[in-house]
């Protein structure tokens, strides 16, 4: 595959993107001003807004990844790149891995910045905020696994950014689901260990849904 050559495909785009700014700041402001608004909307009730915590950290998380697939194969359209990046010696493979690294090191942080940002807003207890970004990197990476896999397979069609979340939203479901109840059995205090059974499936999505886009990826590509 090329560890080398997805390293260096993921570093390209990271600068590309941060160079440009539109889509981080983007990305940023979005992230903001959801989180902004739904503590306004929740009112300033303690026990309410914590309630609803993990489901809006989830929704921030969802859209992120999928703005983030939908940037990391626009920069390749737009400067007619893609064609030139399949036709390279080997497998196509390292082209999803390197737009997925990509992906996970924007996403990453972000996440990172929506949890300090929730705990702000939402009263989240901080001494959690570990194994809440764990969380949130394991059901992350999940997500964007299939969302590399669609946003390669749409690039090249008109209309992507509004085909992508219908095809991807039905696949990530449960990835969502599982985030969301591991990320509330940690805010009401659930035993590690029963937490961890939700992580494990997490992990196990990750994995599935790695291997099957790795595999996939190729052979819609070369359609």
């Amino acid at each position: 595959m090329g560890v080398g050559r997805v390293w260096l495909l993921a570093l390209r785009d990271l600068r590309l993107e941060v160079r440009d700014r539109a889509g981080v700041l983007s990305a940023l402001t979005f992230l903001a001003v959801m989180l902004f608004v739904m503590a306004l909307a929740l009112g300033p009730e303690e026990g309410a807004l914590r309630r609803a915590a993990p489901g809006v950290l989830w929704v921030a998380l969802a859209f992120l990844a999928t703005l983030l697939s939908t940037r990391a194969f626009a920069l390749e359209v737009e400067d007619a790149t893609l064609d030139d990046l399949l036709l390279t010696p080997g497998g196509k493979e390292w082209v999803y891995f390197g737009k997925l690294l990509f992906q996970m090191l924007l996403l990453l942080p972000l996440s990172a910045l929506a949890l300090f940002l929730a705990a702000g807003l939402f009263y989240l207890p901080l001494e959690k905020a570990l194994t809440l970004f764990l969380t949130l990197a394991l059901g992350g990476l999940g997500y964007a696994s299939v969302a590399t896999f669609y946003a390669g397979l749409l690039a090249r069609l008109r209309g992507r950014e509004v085909l992508l979340p219908l095809l991807l939203f039905s696949l990530v479901v449960p990835v969502v689901l599982a985030g969301v109840r591991a990320t509330v059995g940690l805010l009401e205090g659930f035993p590690v260990a029963e937490v961890a059974s939700w992580w494990q499936l997490l992990l196990v999505f990750d994995l599935v849904y790695l291997t099957a886009g790795a595999l996939l990826f190729p052979l819609v590509m070369e359609g």
